[in-house]
């Protein structure tokens, strides 16, 4: 089944433009962003929260409990990140944050401007992680320009999270989460006797 897992992951990741990547399956999305948050804080202890008010409500109970920062973005009328409003919130912030980004929040399906996002990366340093959870398939739609634009970016983003029991349509409760760089099993590294006991390879 880890040989499986794998290649589900591998398989993944292409859907998002990701030739090599580290990840694995989690219950749900739930767990999926606790751990992409979780290592984000790994890599900048400093680190605090952006996300819209129509992103998924467990971001800011998942911030409190890792001890996280948490900072709200406006959204525009559309339902989407206000892409000034994050620029001011990112002005604000001493240590570089982490923006999670949704692509398609579950209460009215609505994308994050992701490309204009990424263009903040030019005089701002951020972390941005993707919660697809509910609409990280819809990339393998035939979607207008205006939201297609933001899919095309998604292999920018340092981690994402899907969940194939949403519109992957498993039948169990099923989510995945996926880094962009590899380098960072570093932190879910640990010296367990019964882990790495046969074999030297990362265990997932």
């Amino acid at each position: 089944t880890s040989e499986l897992e794998i290649e589900v992951i591998q398989s993944i990741a292409l859907m998002f433009g990701w030739t090599s990547c580290l990840g694995h399956l989690t219950s749900g999305g739930t767990m999926g962003n606790l751990e992409a948050l979780w290592v984000a804080r790994q890599v900048n202890p400093n680190t605090t929260v952006l996300a819209s008010r129509s992103s998924h409500y467990t971001h800011q109970r998942m911030s409190e409990v890792l001890g996280i920062p948490f900072k709200e973005v406006r959204t525009d009328i559309s339902g989407r990140m206000d892409v000034q409003d994050l620029q001011k919130q990112l002005r604000k912030v001493k240590a570089p944050p982490v923006v999670v980004v949704t692509m398609g929040s579950t209460g009215l399906g609505k994308v994050d401007p992701l490309a204009e996002i990424l263009e903040l990366r030019e005089d701002y340093e951020f972390r941005i992680h993707v919660d697809a959870a509910y609409g990280g398939y819809f990339g393998l739609c035939e979607l207008p320009n205006r939201t297609a634009v933001h899919y095309n970016t998604l292999n920018q983003a340092d981690s994402i999270v899907i969940d194939p029991h949403k519109h992957g349509l498993q039948p169990y409760g099923c989510g995945a989460v996926l880094f962009k760089n590899p380098e960072e099993g570093k932190y879910y590294k640990h010296d367990s006797p019964y882990t790495y006991f046969t074999s030297n390879a990362f265990h997932l």
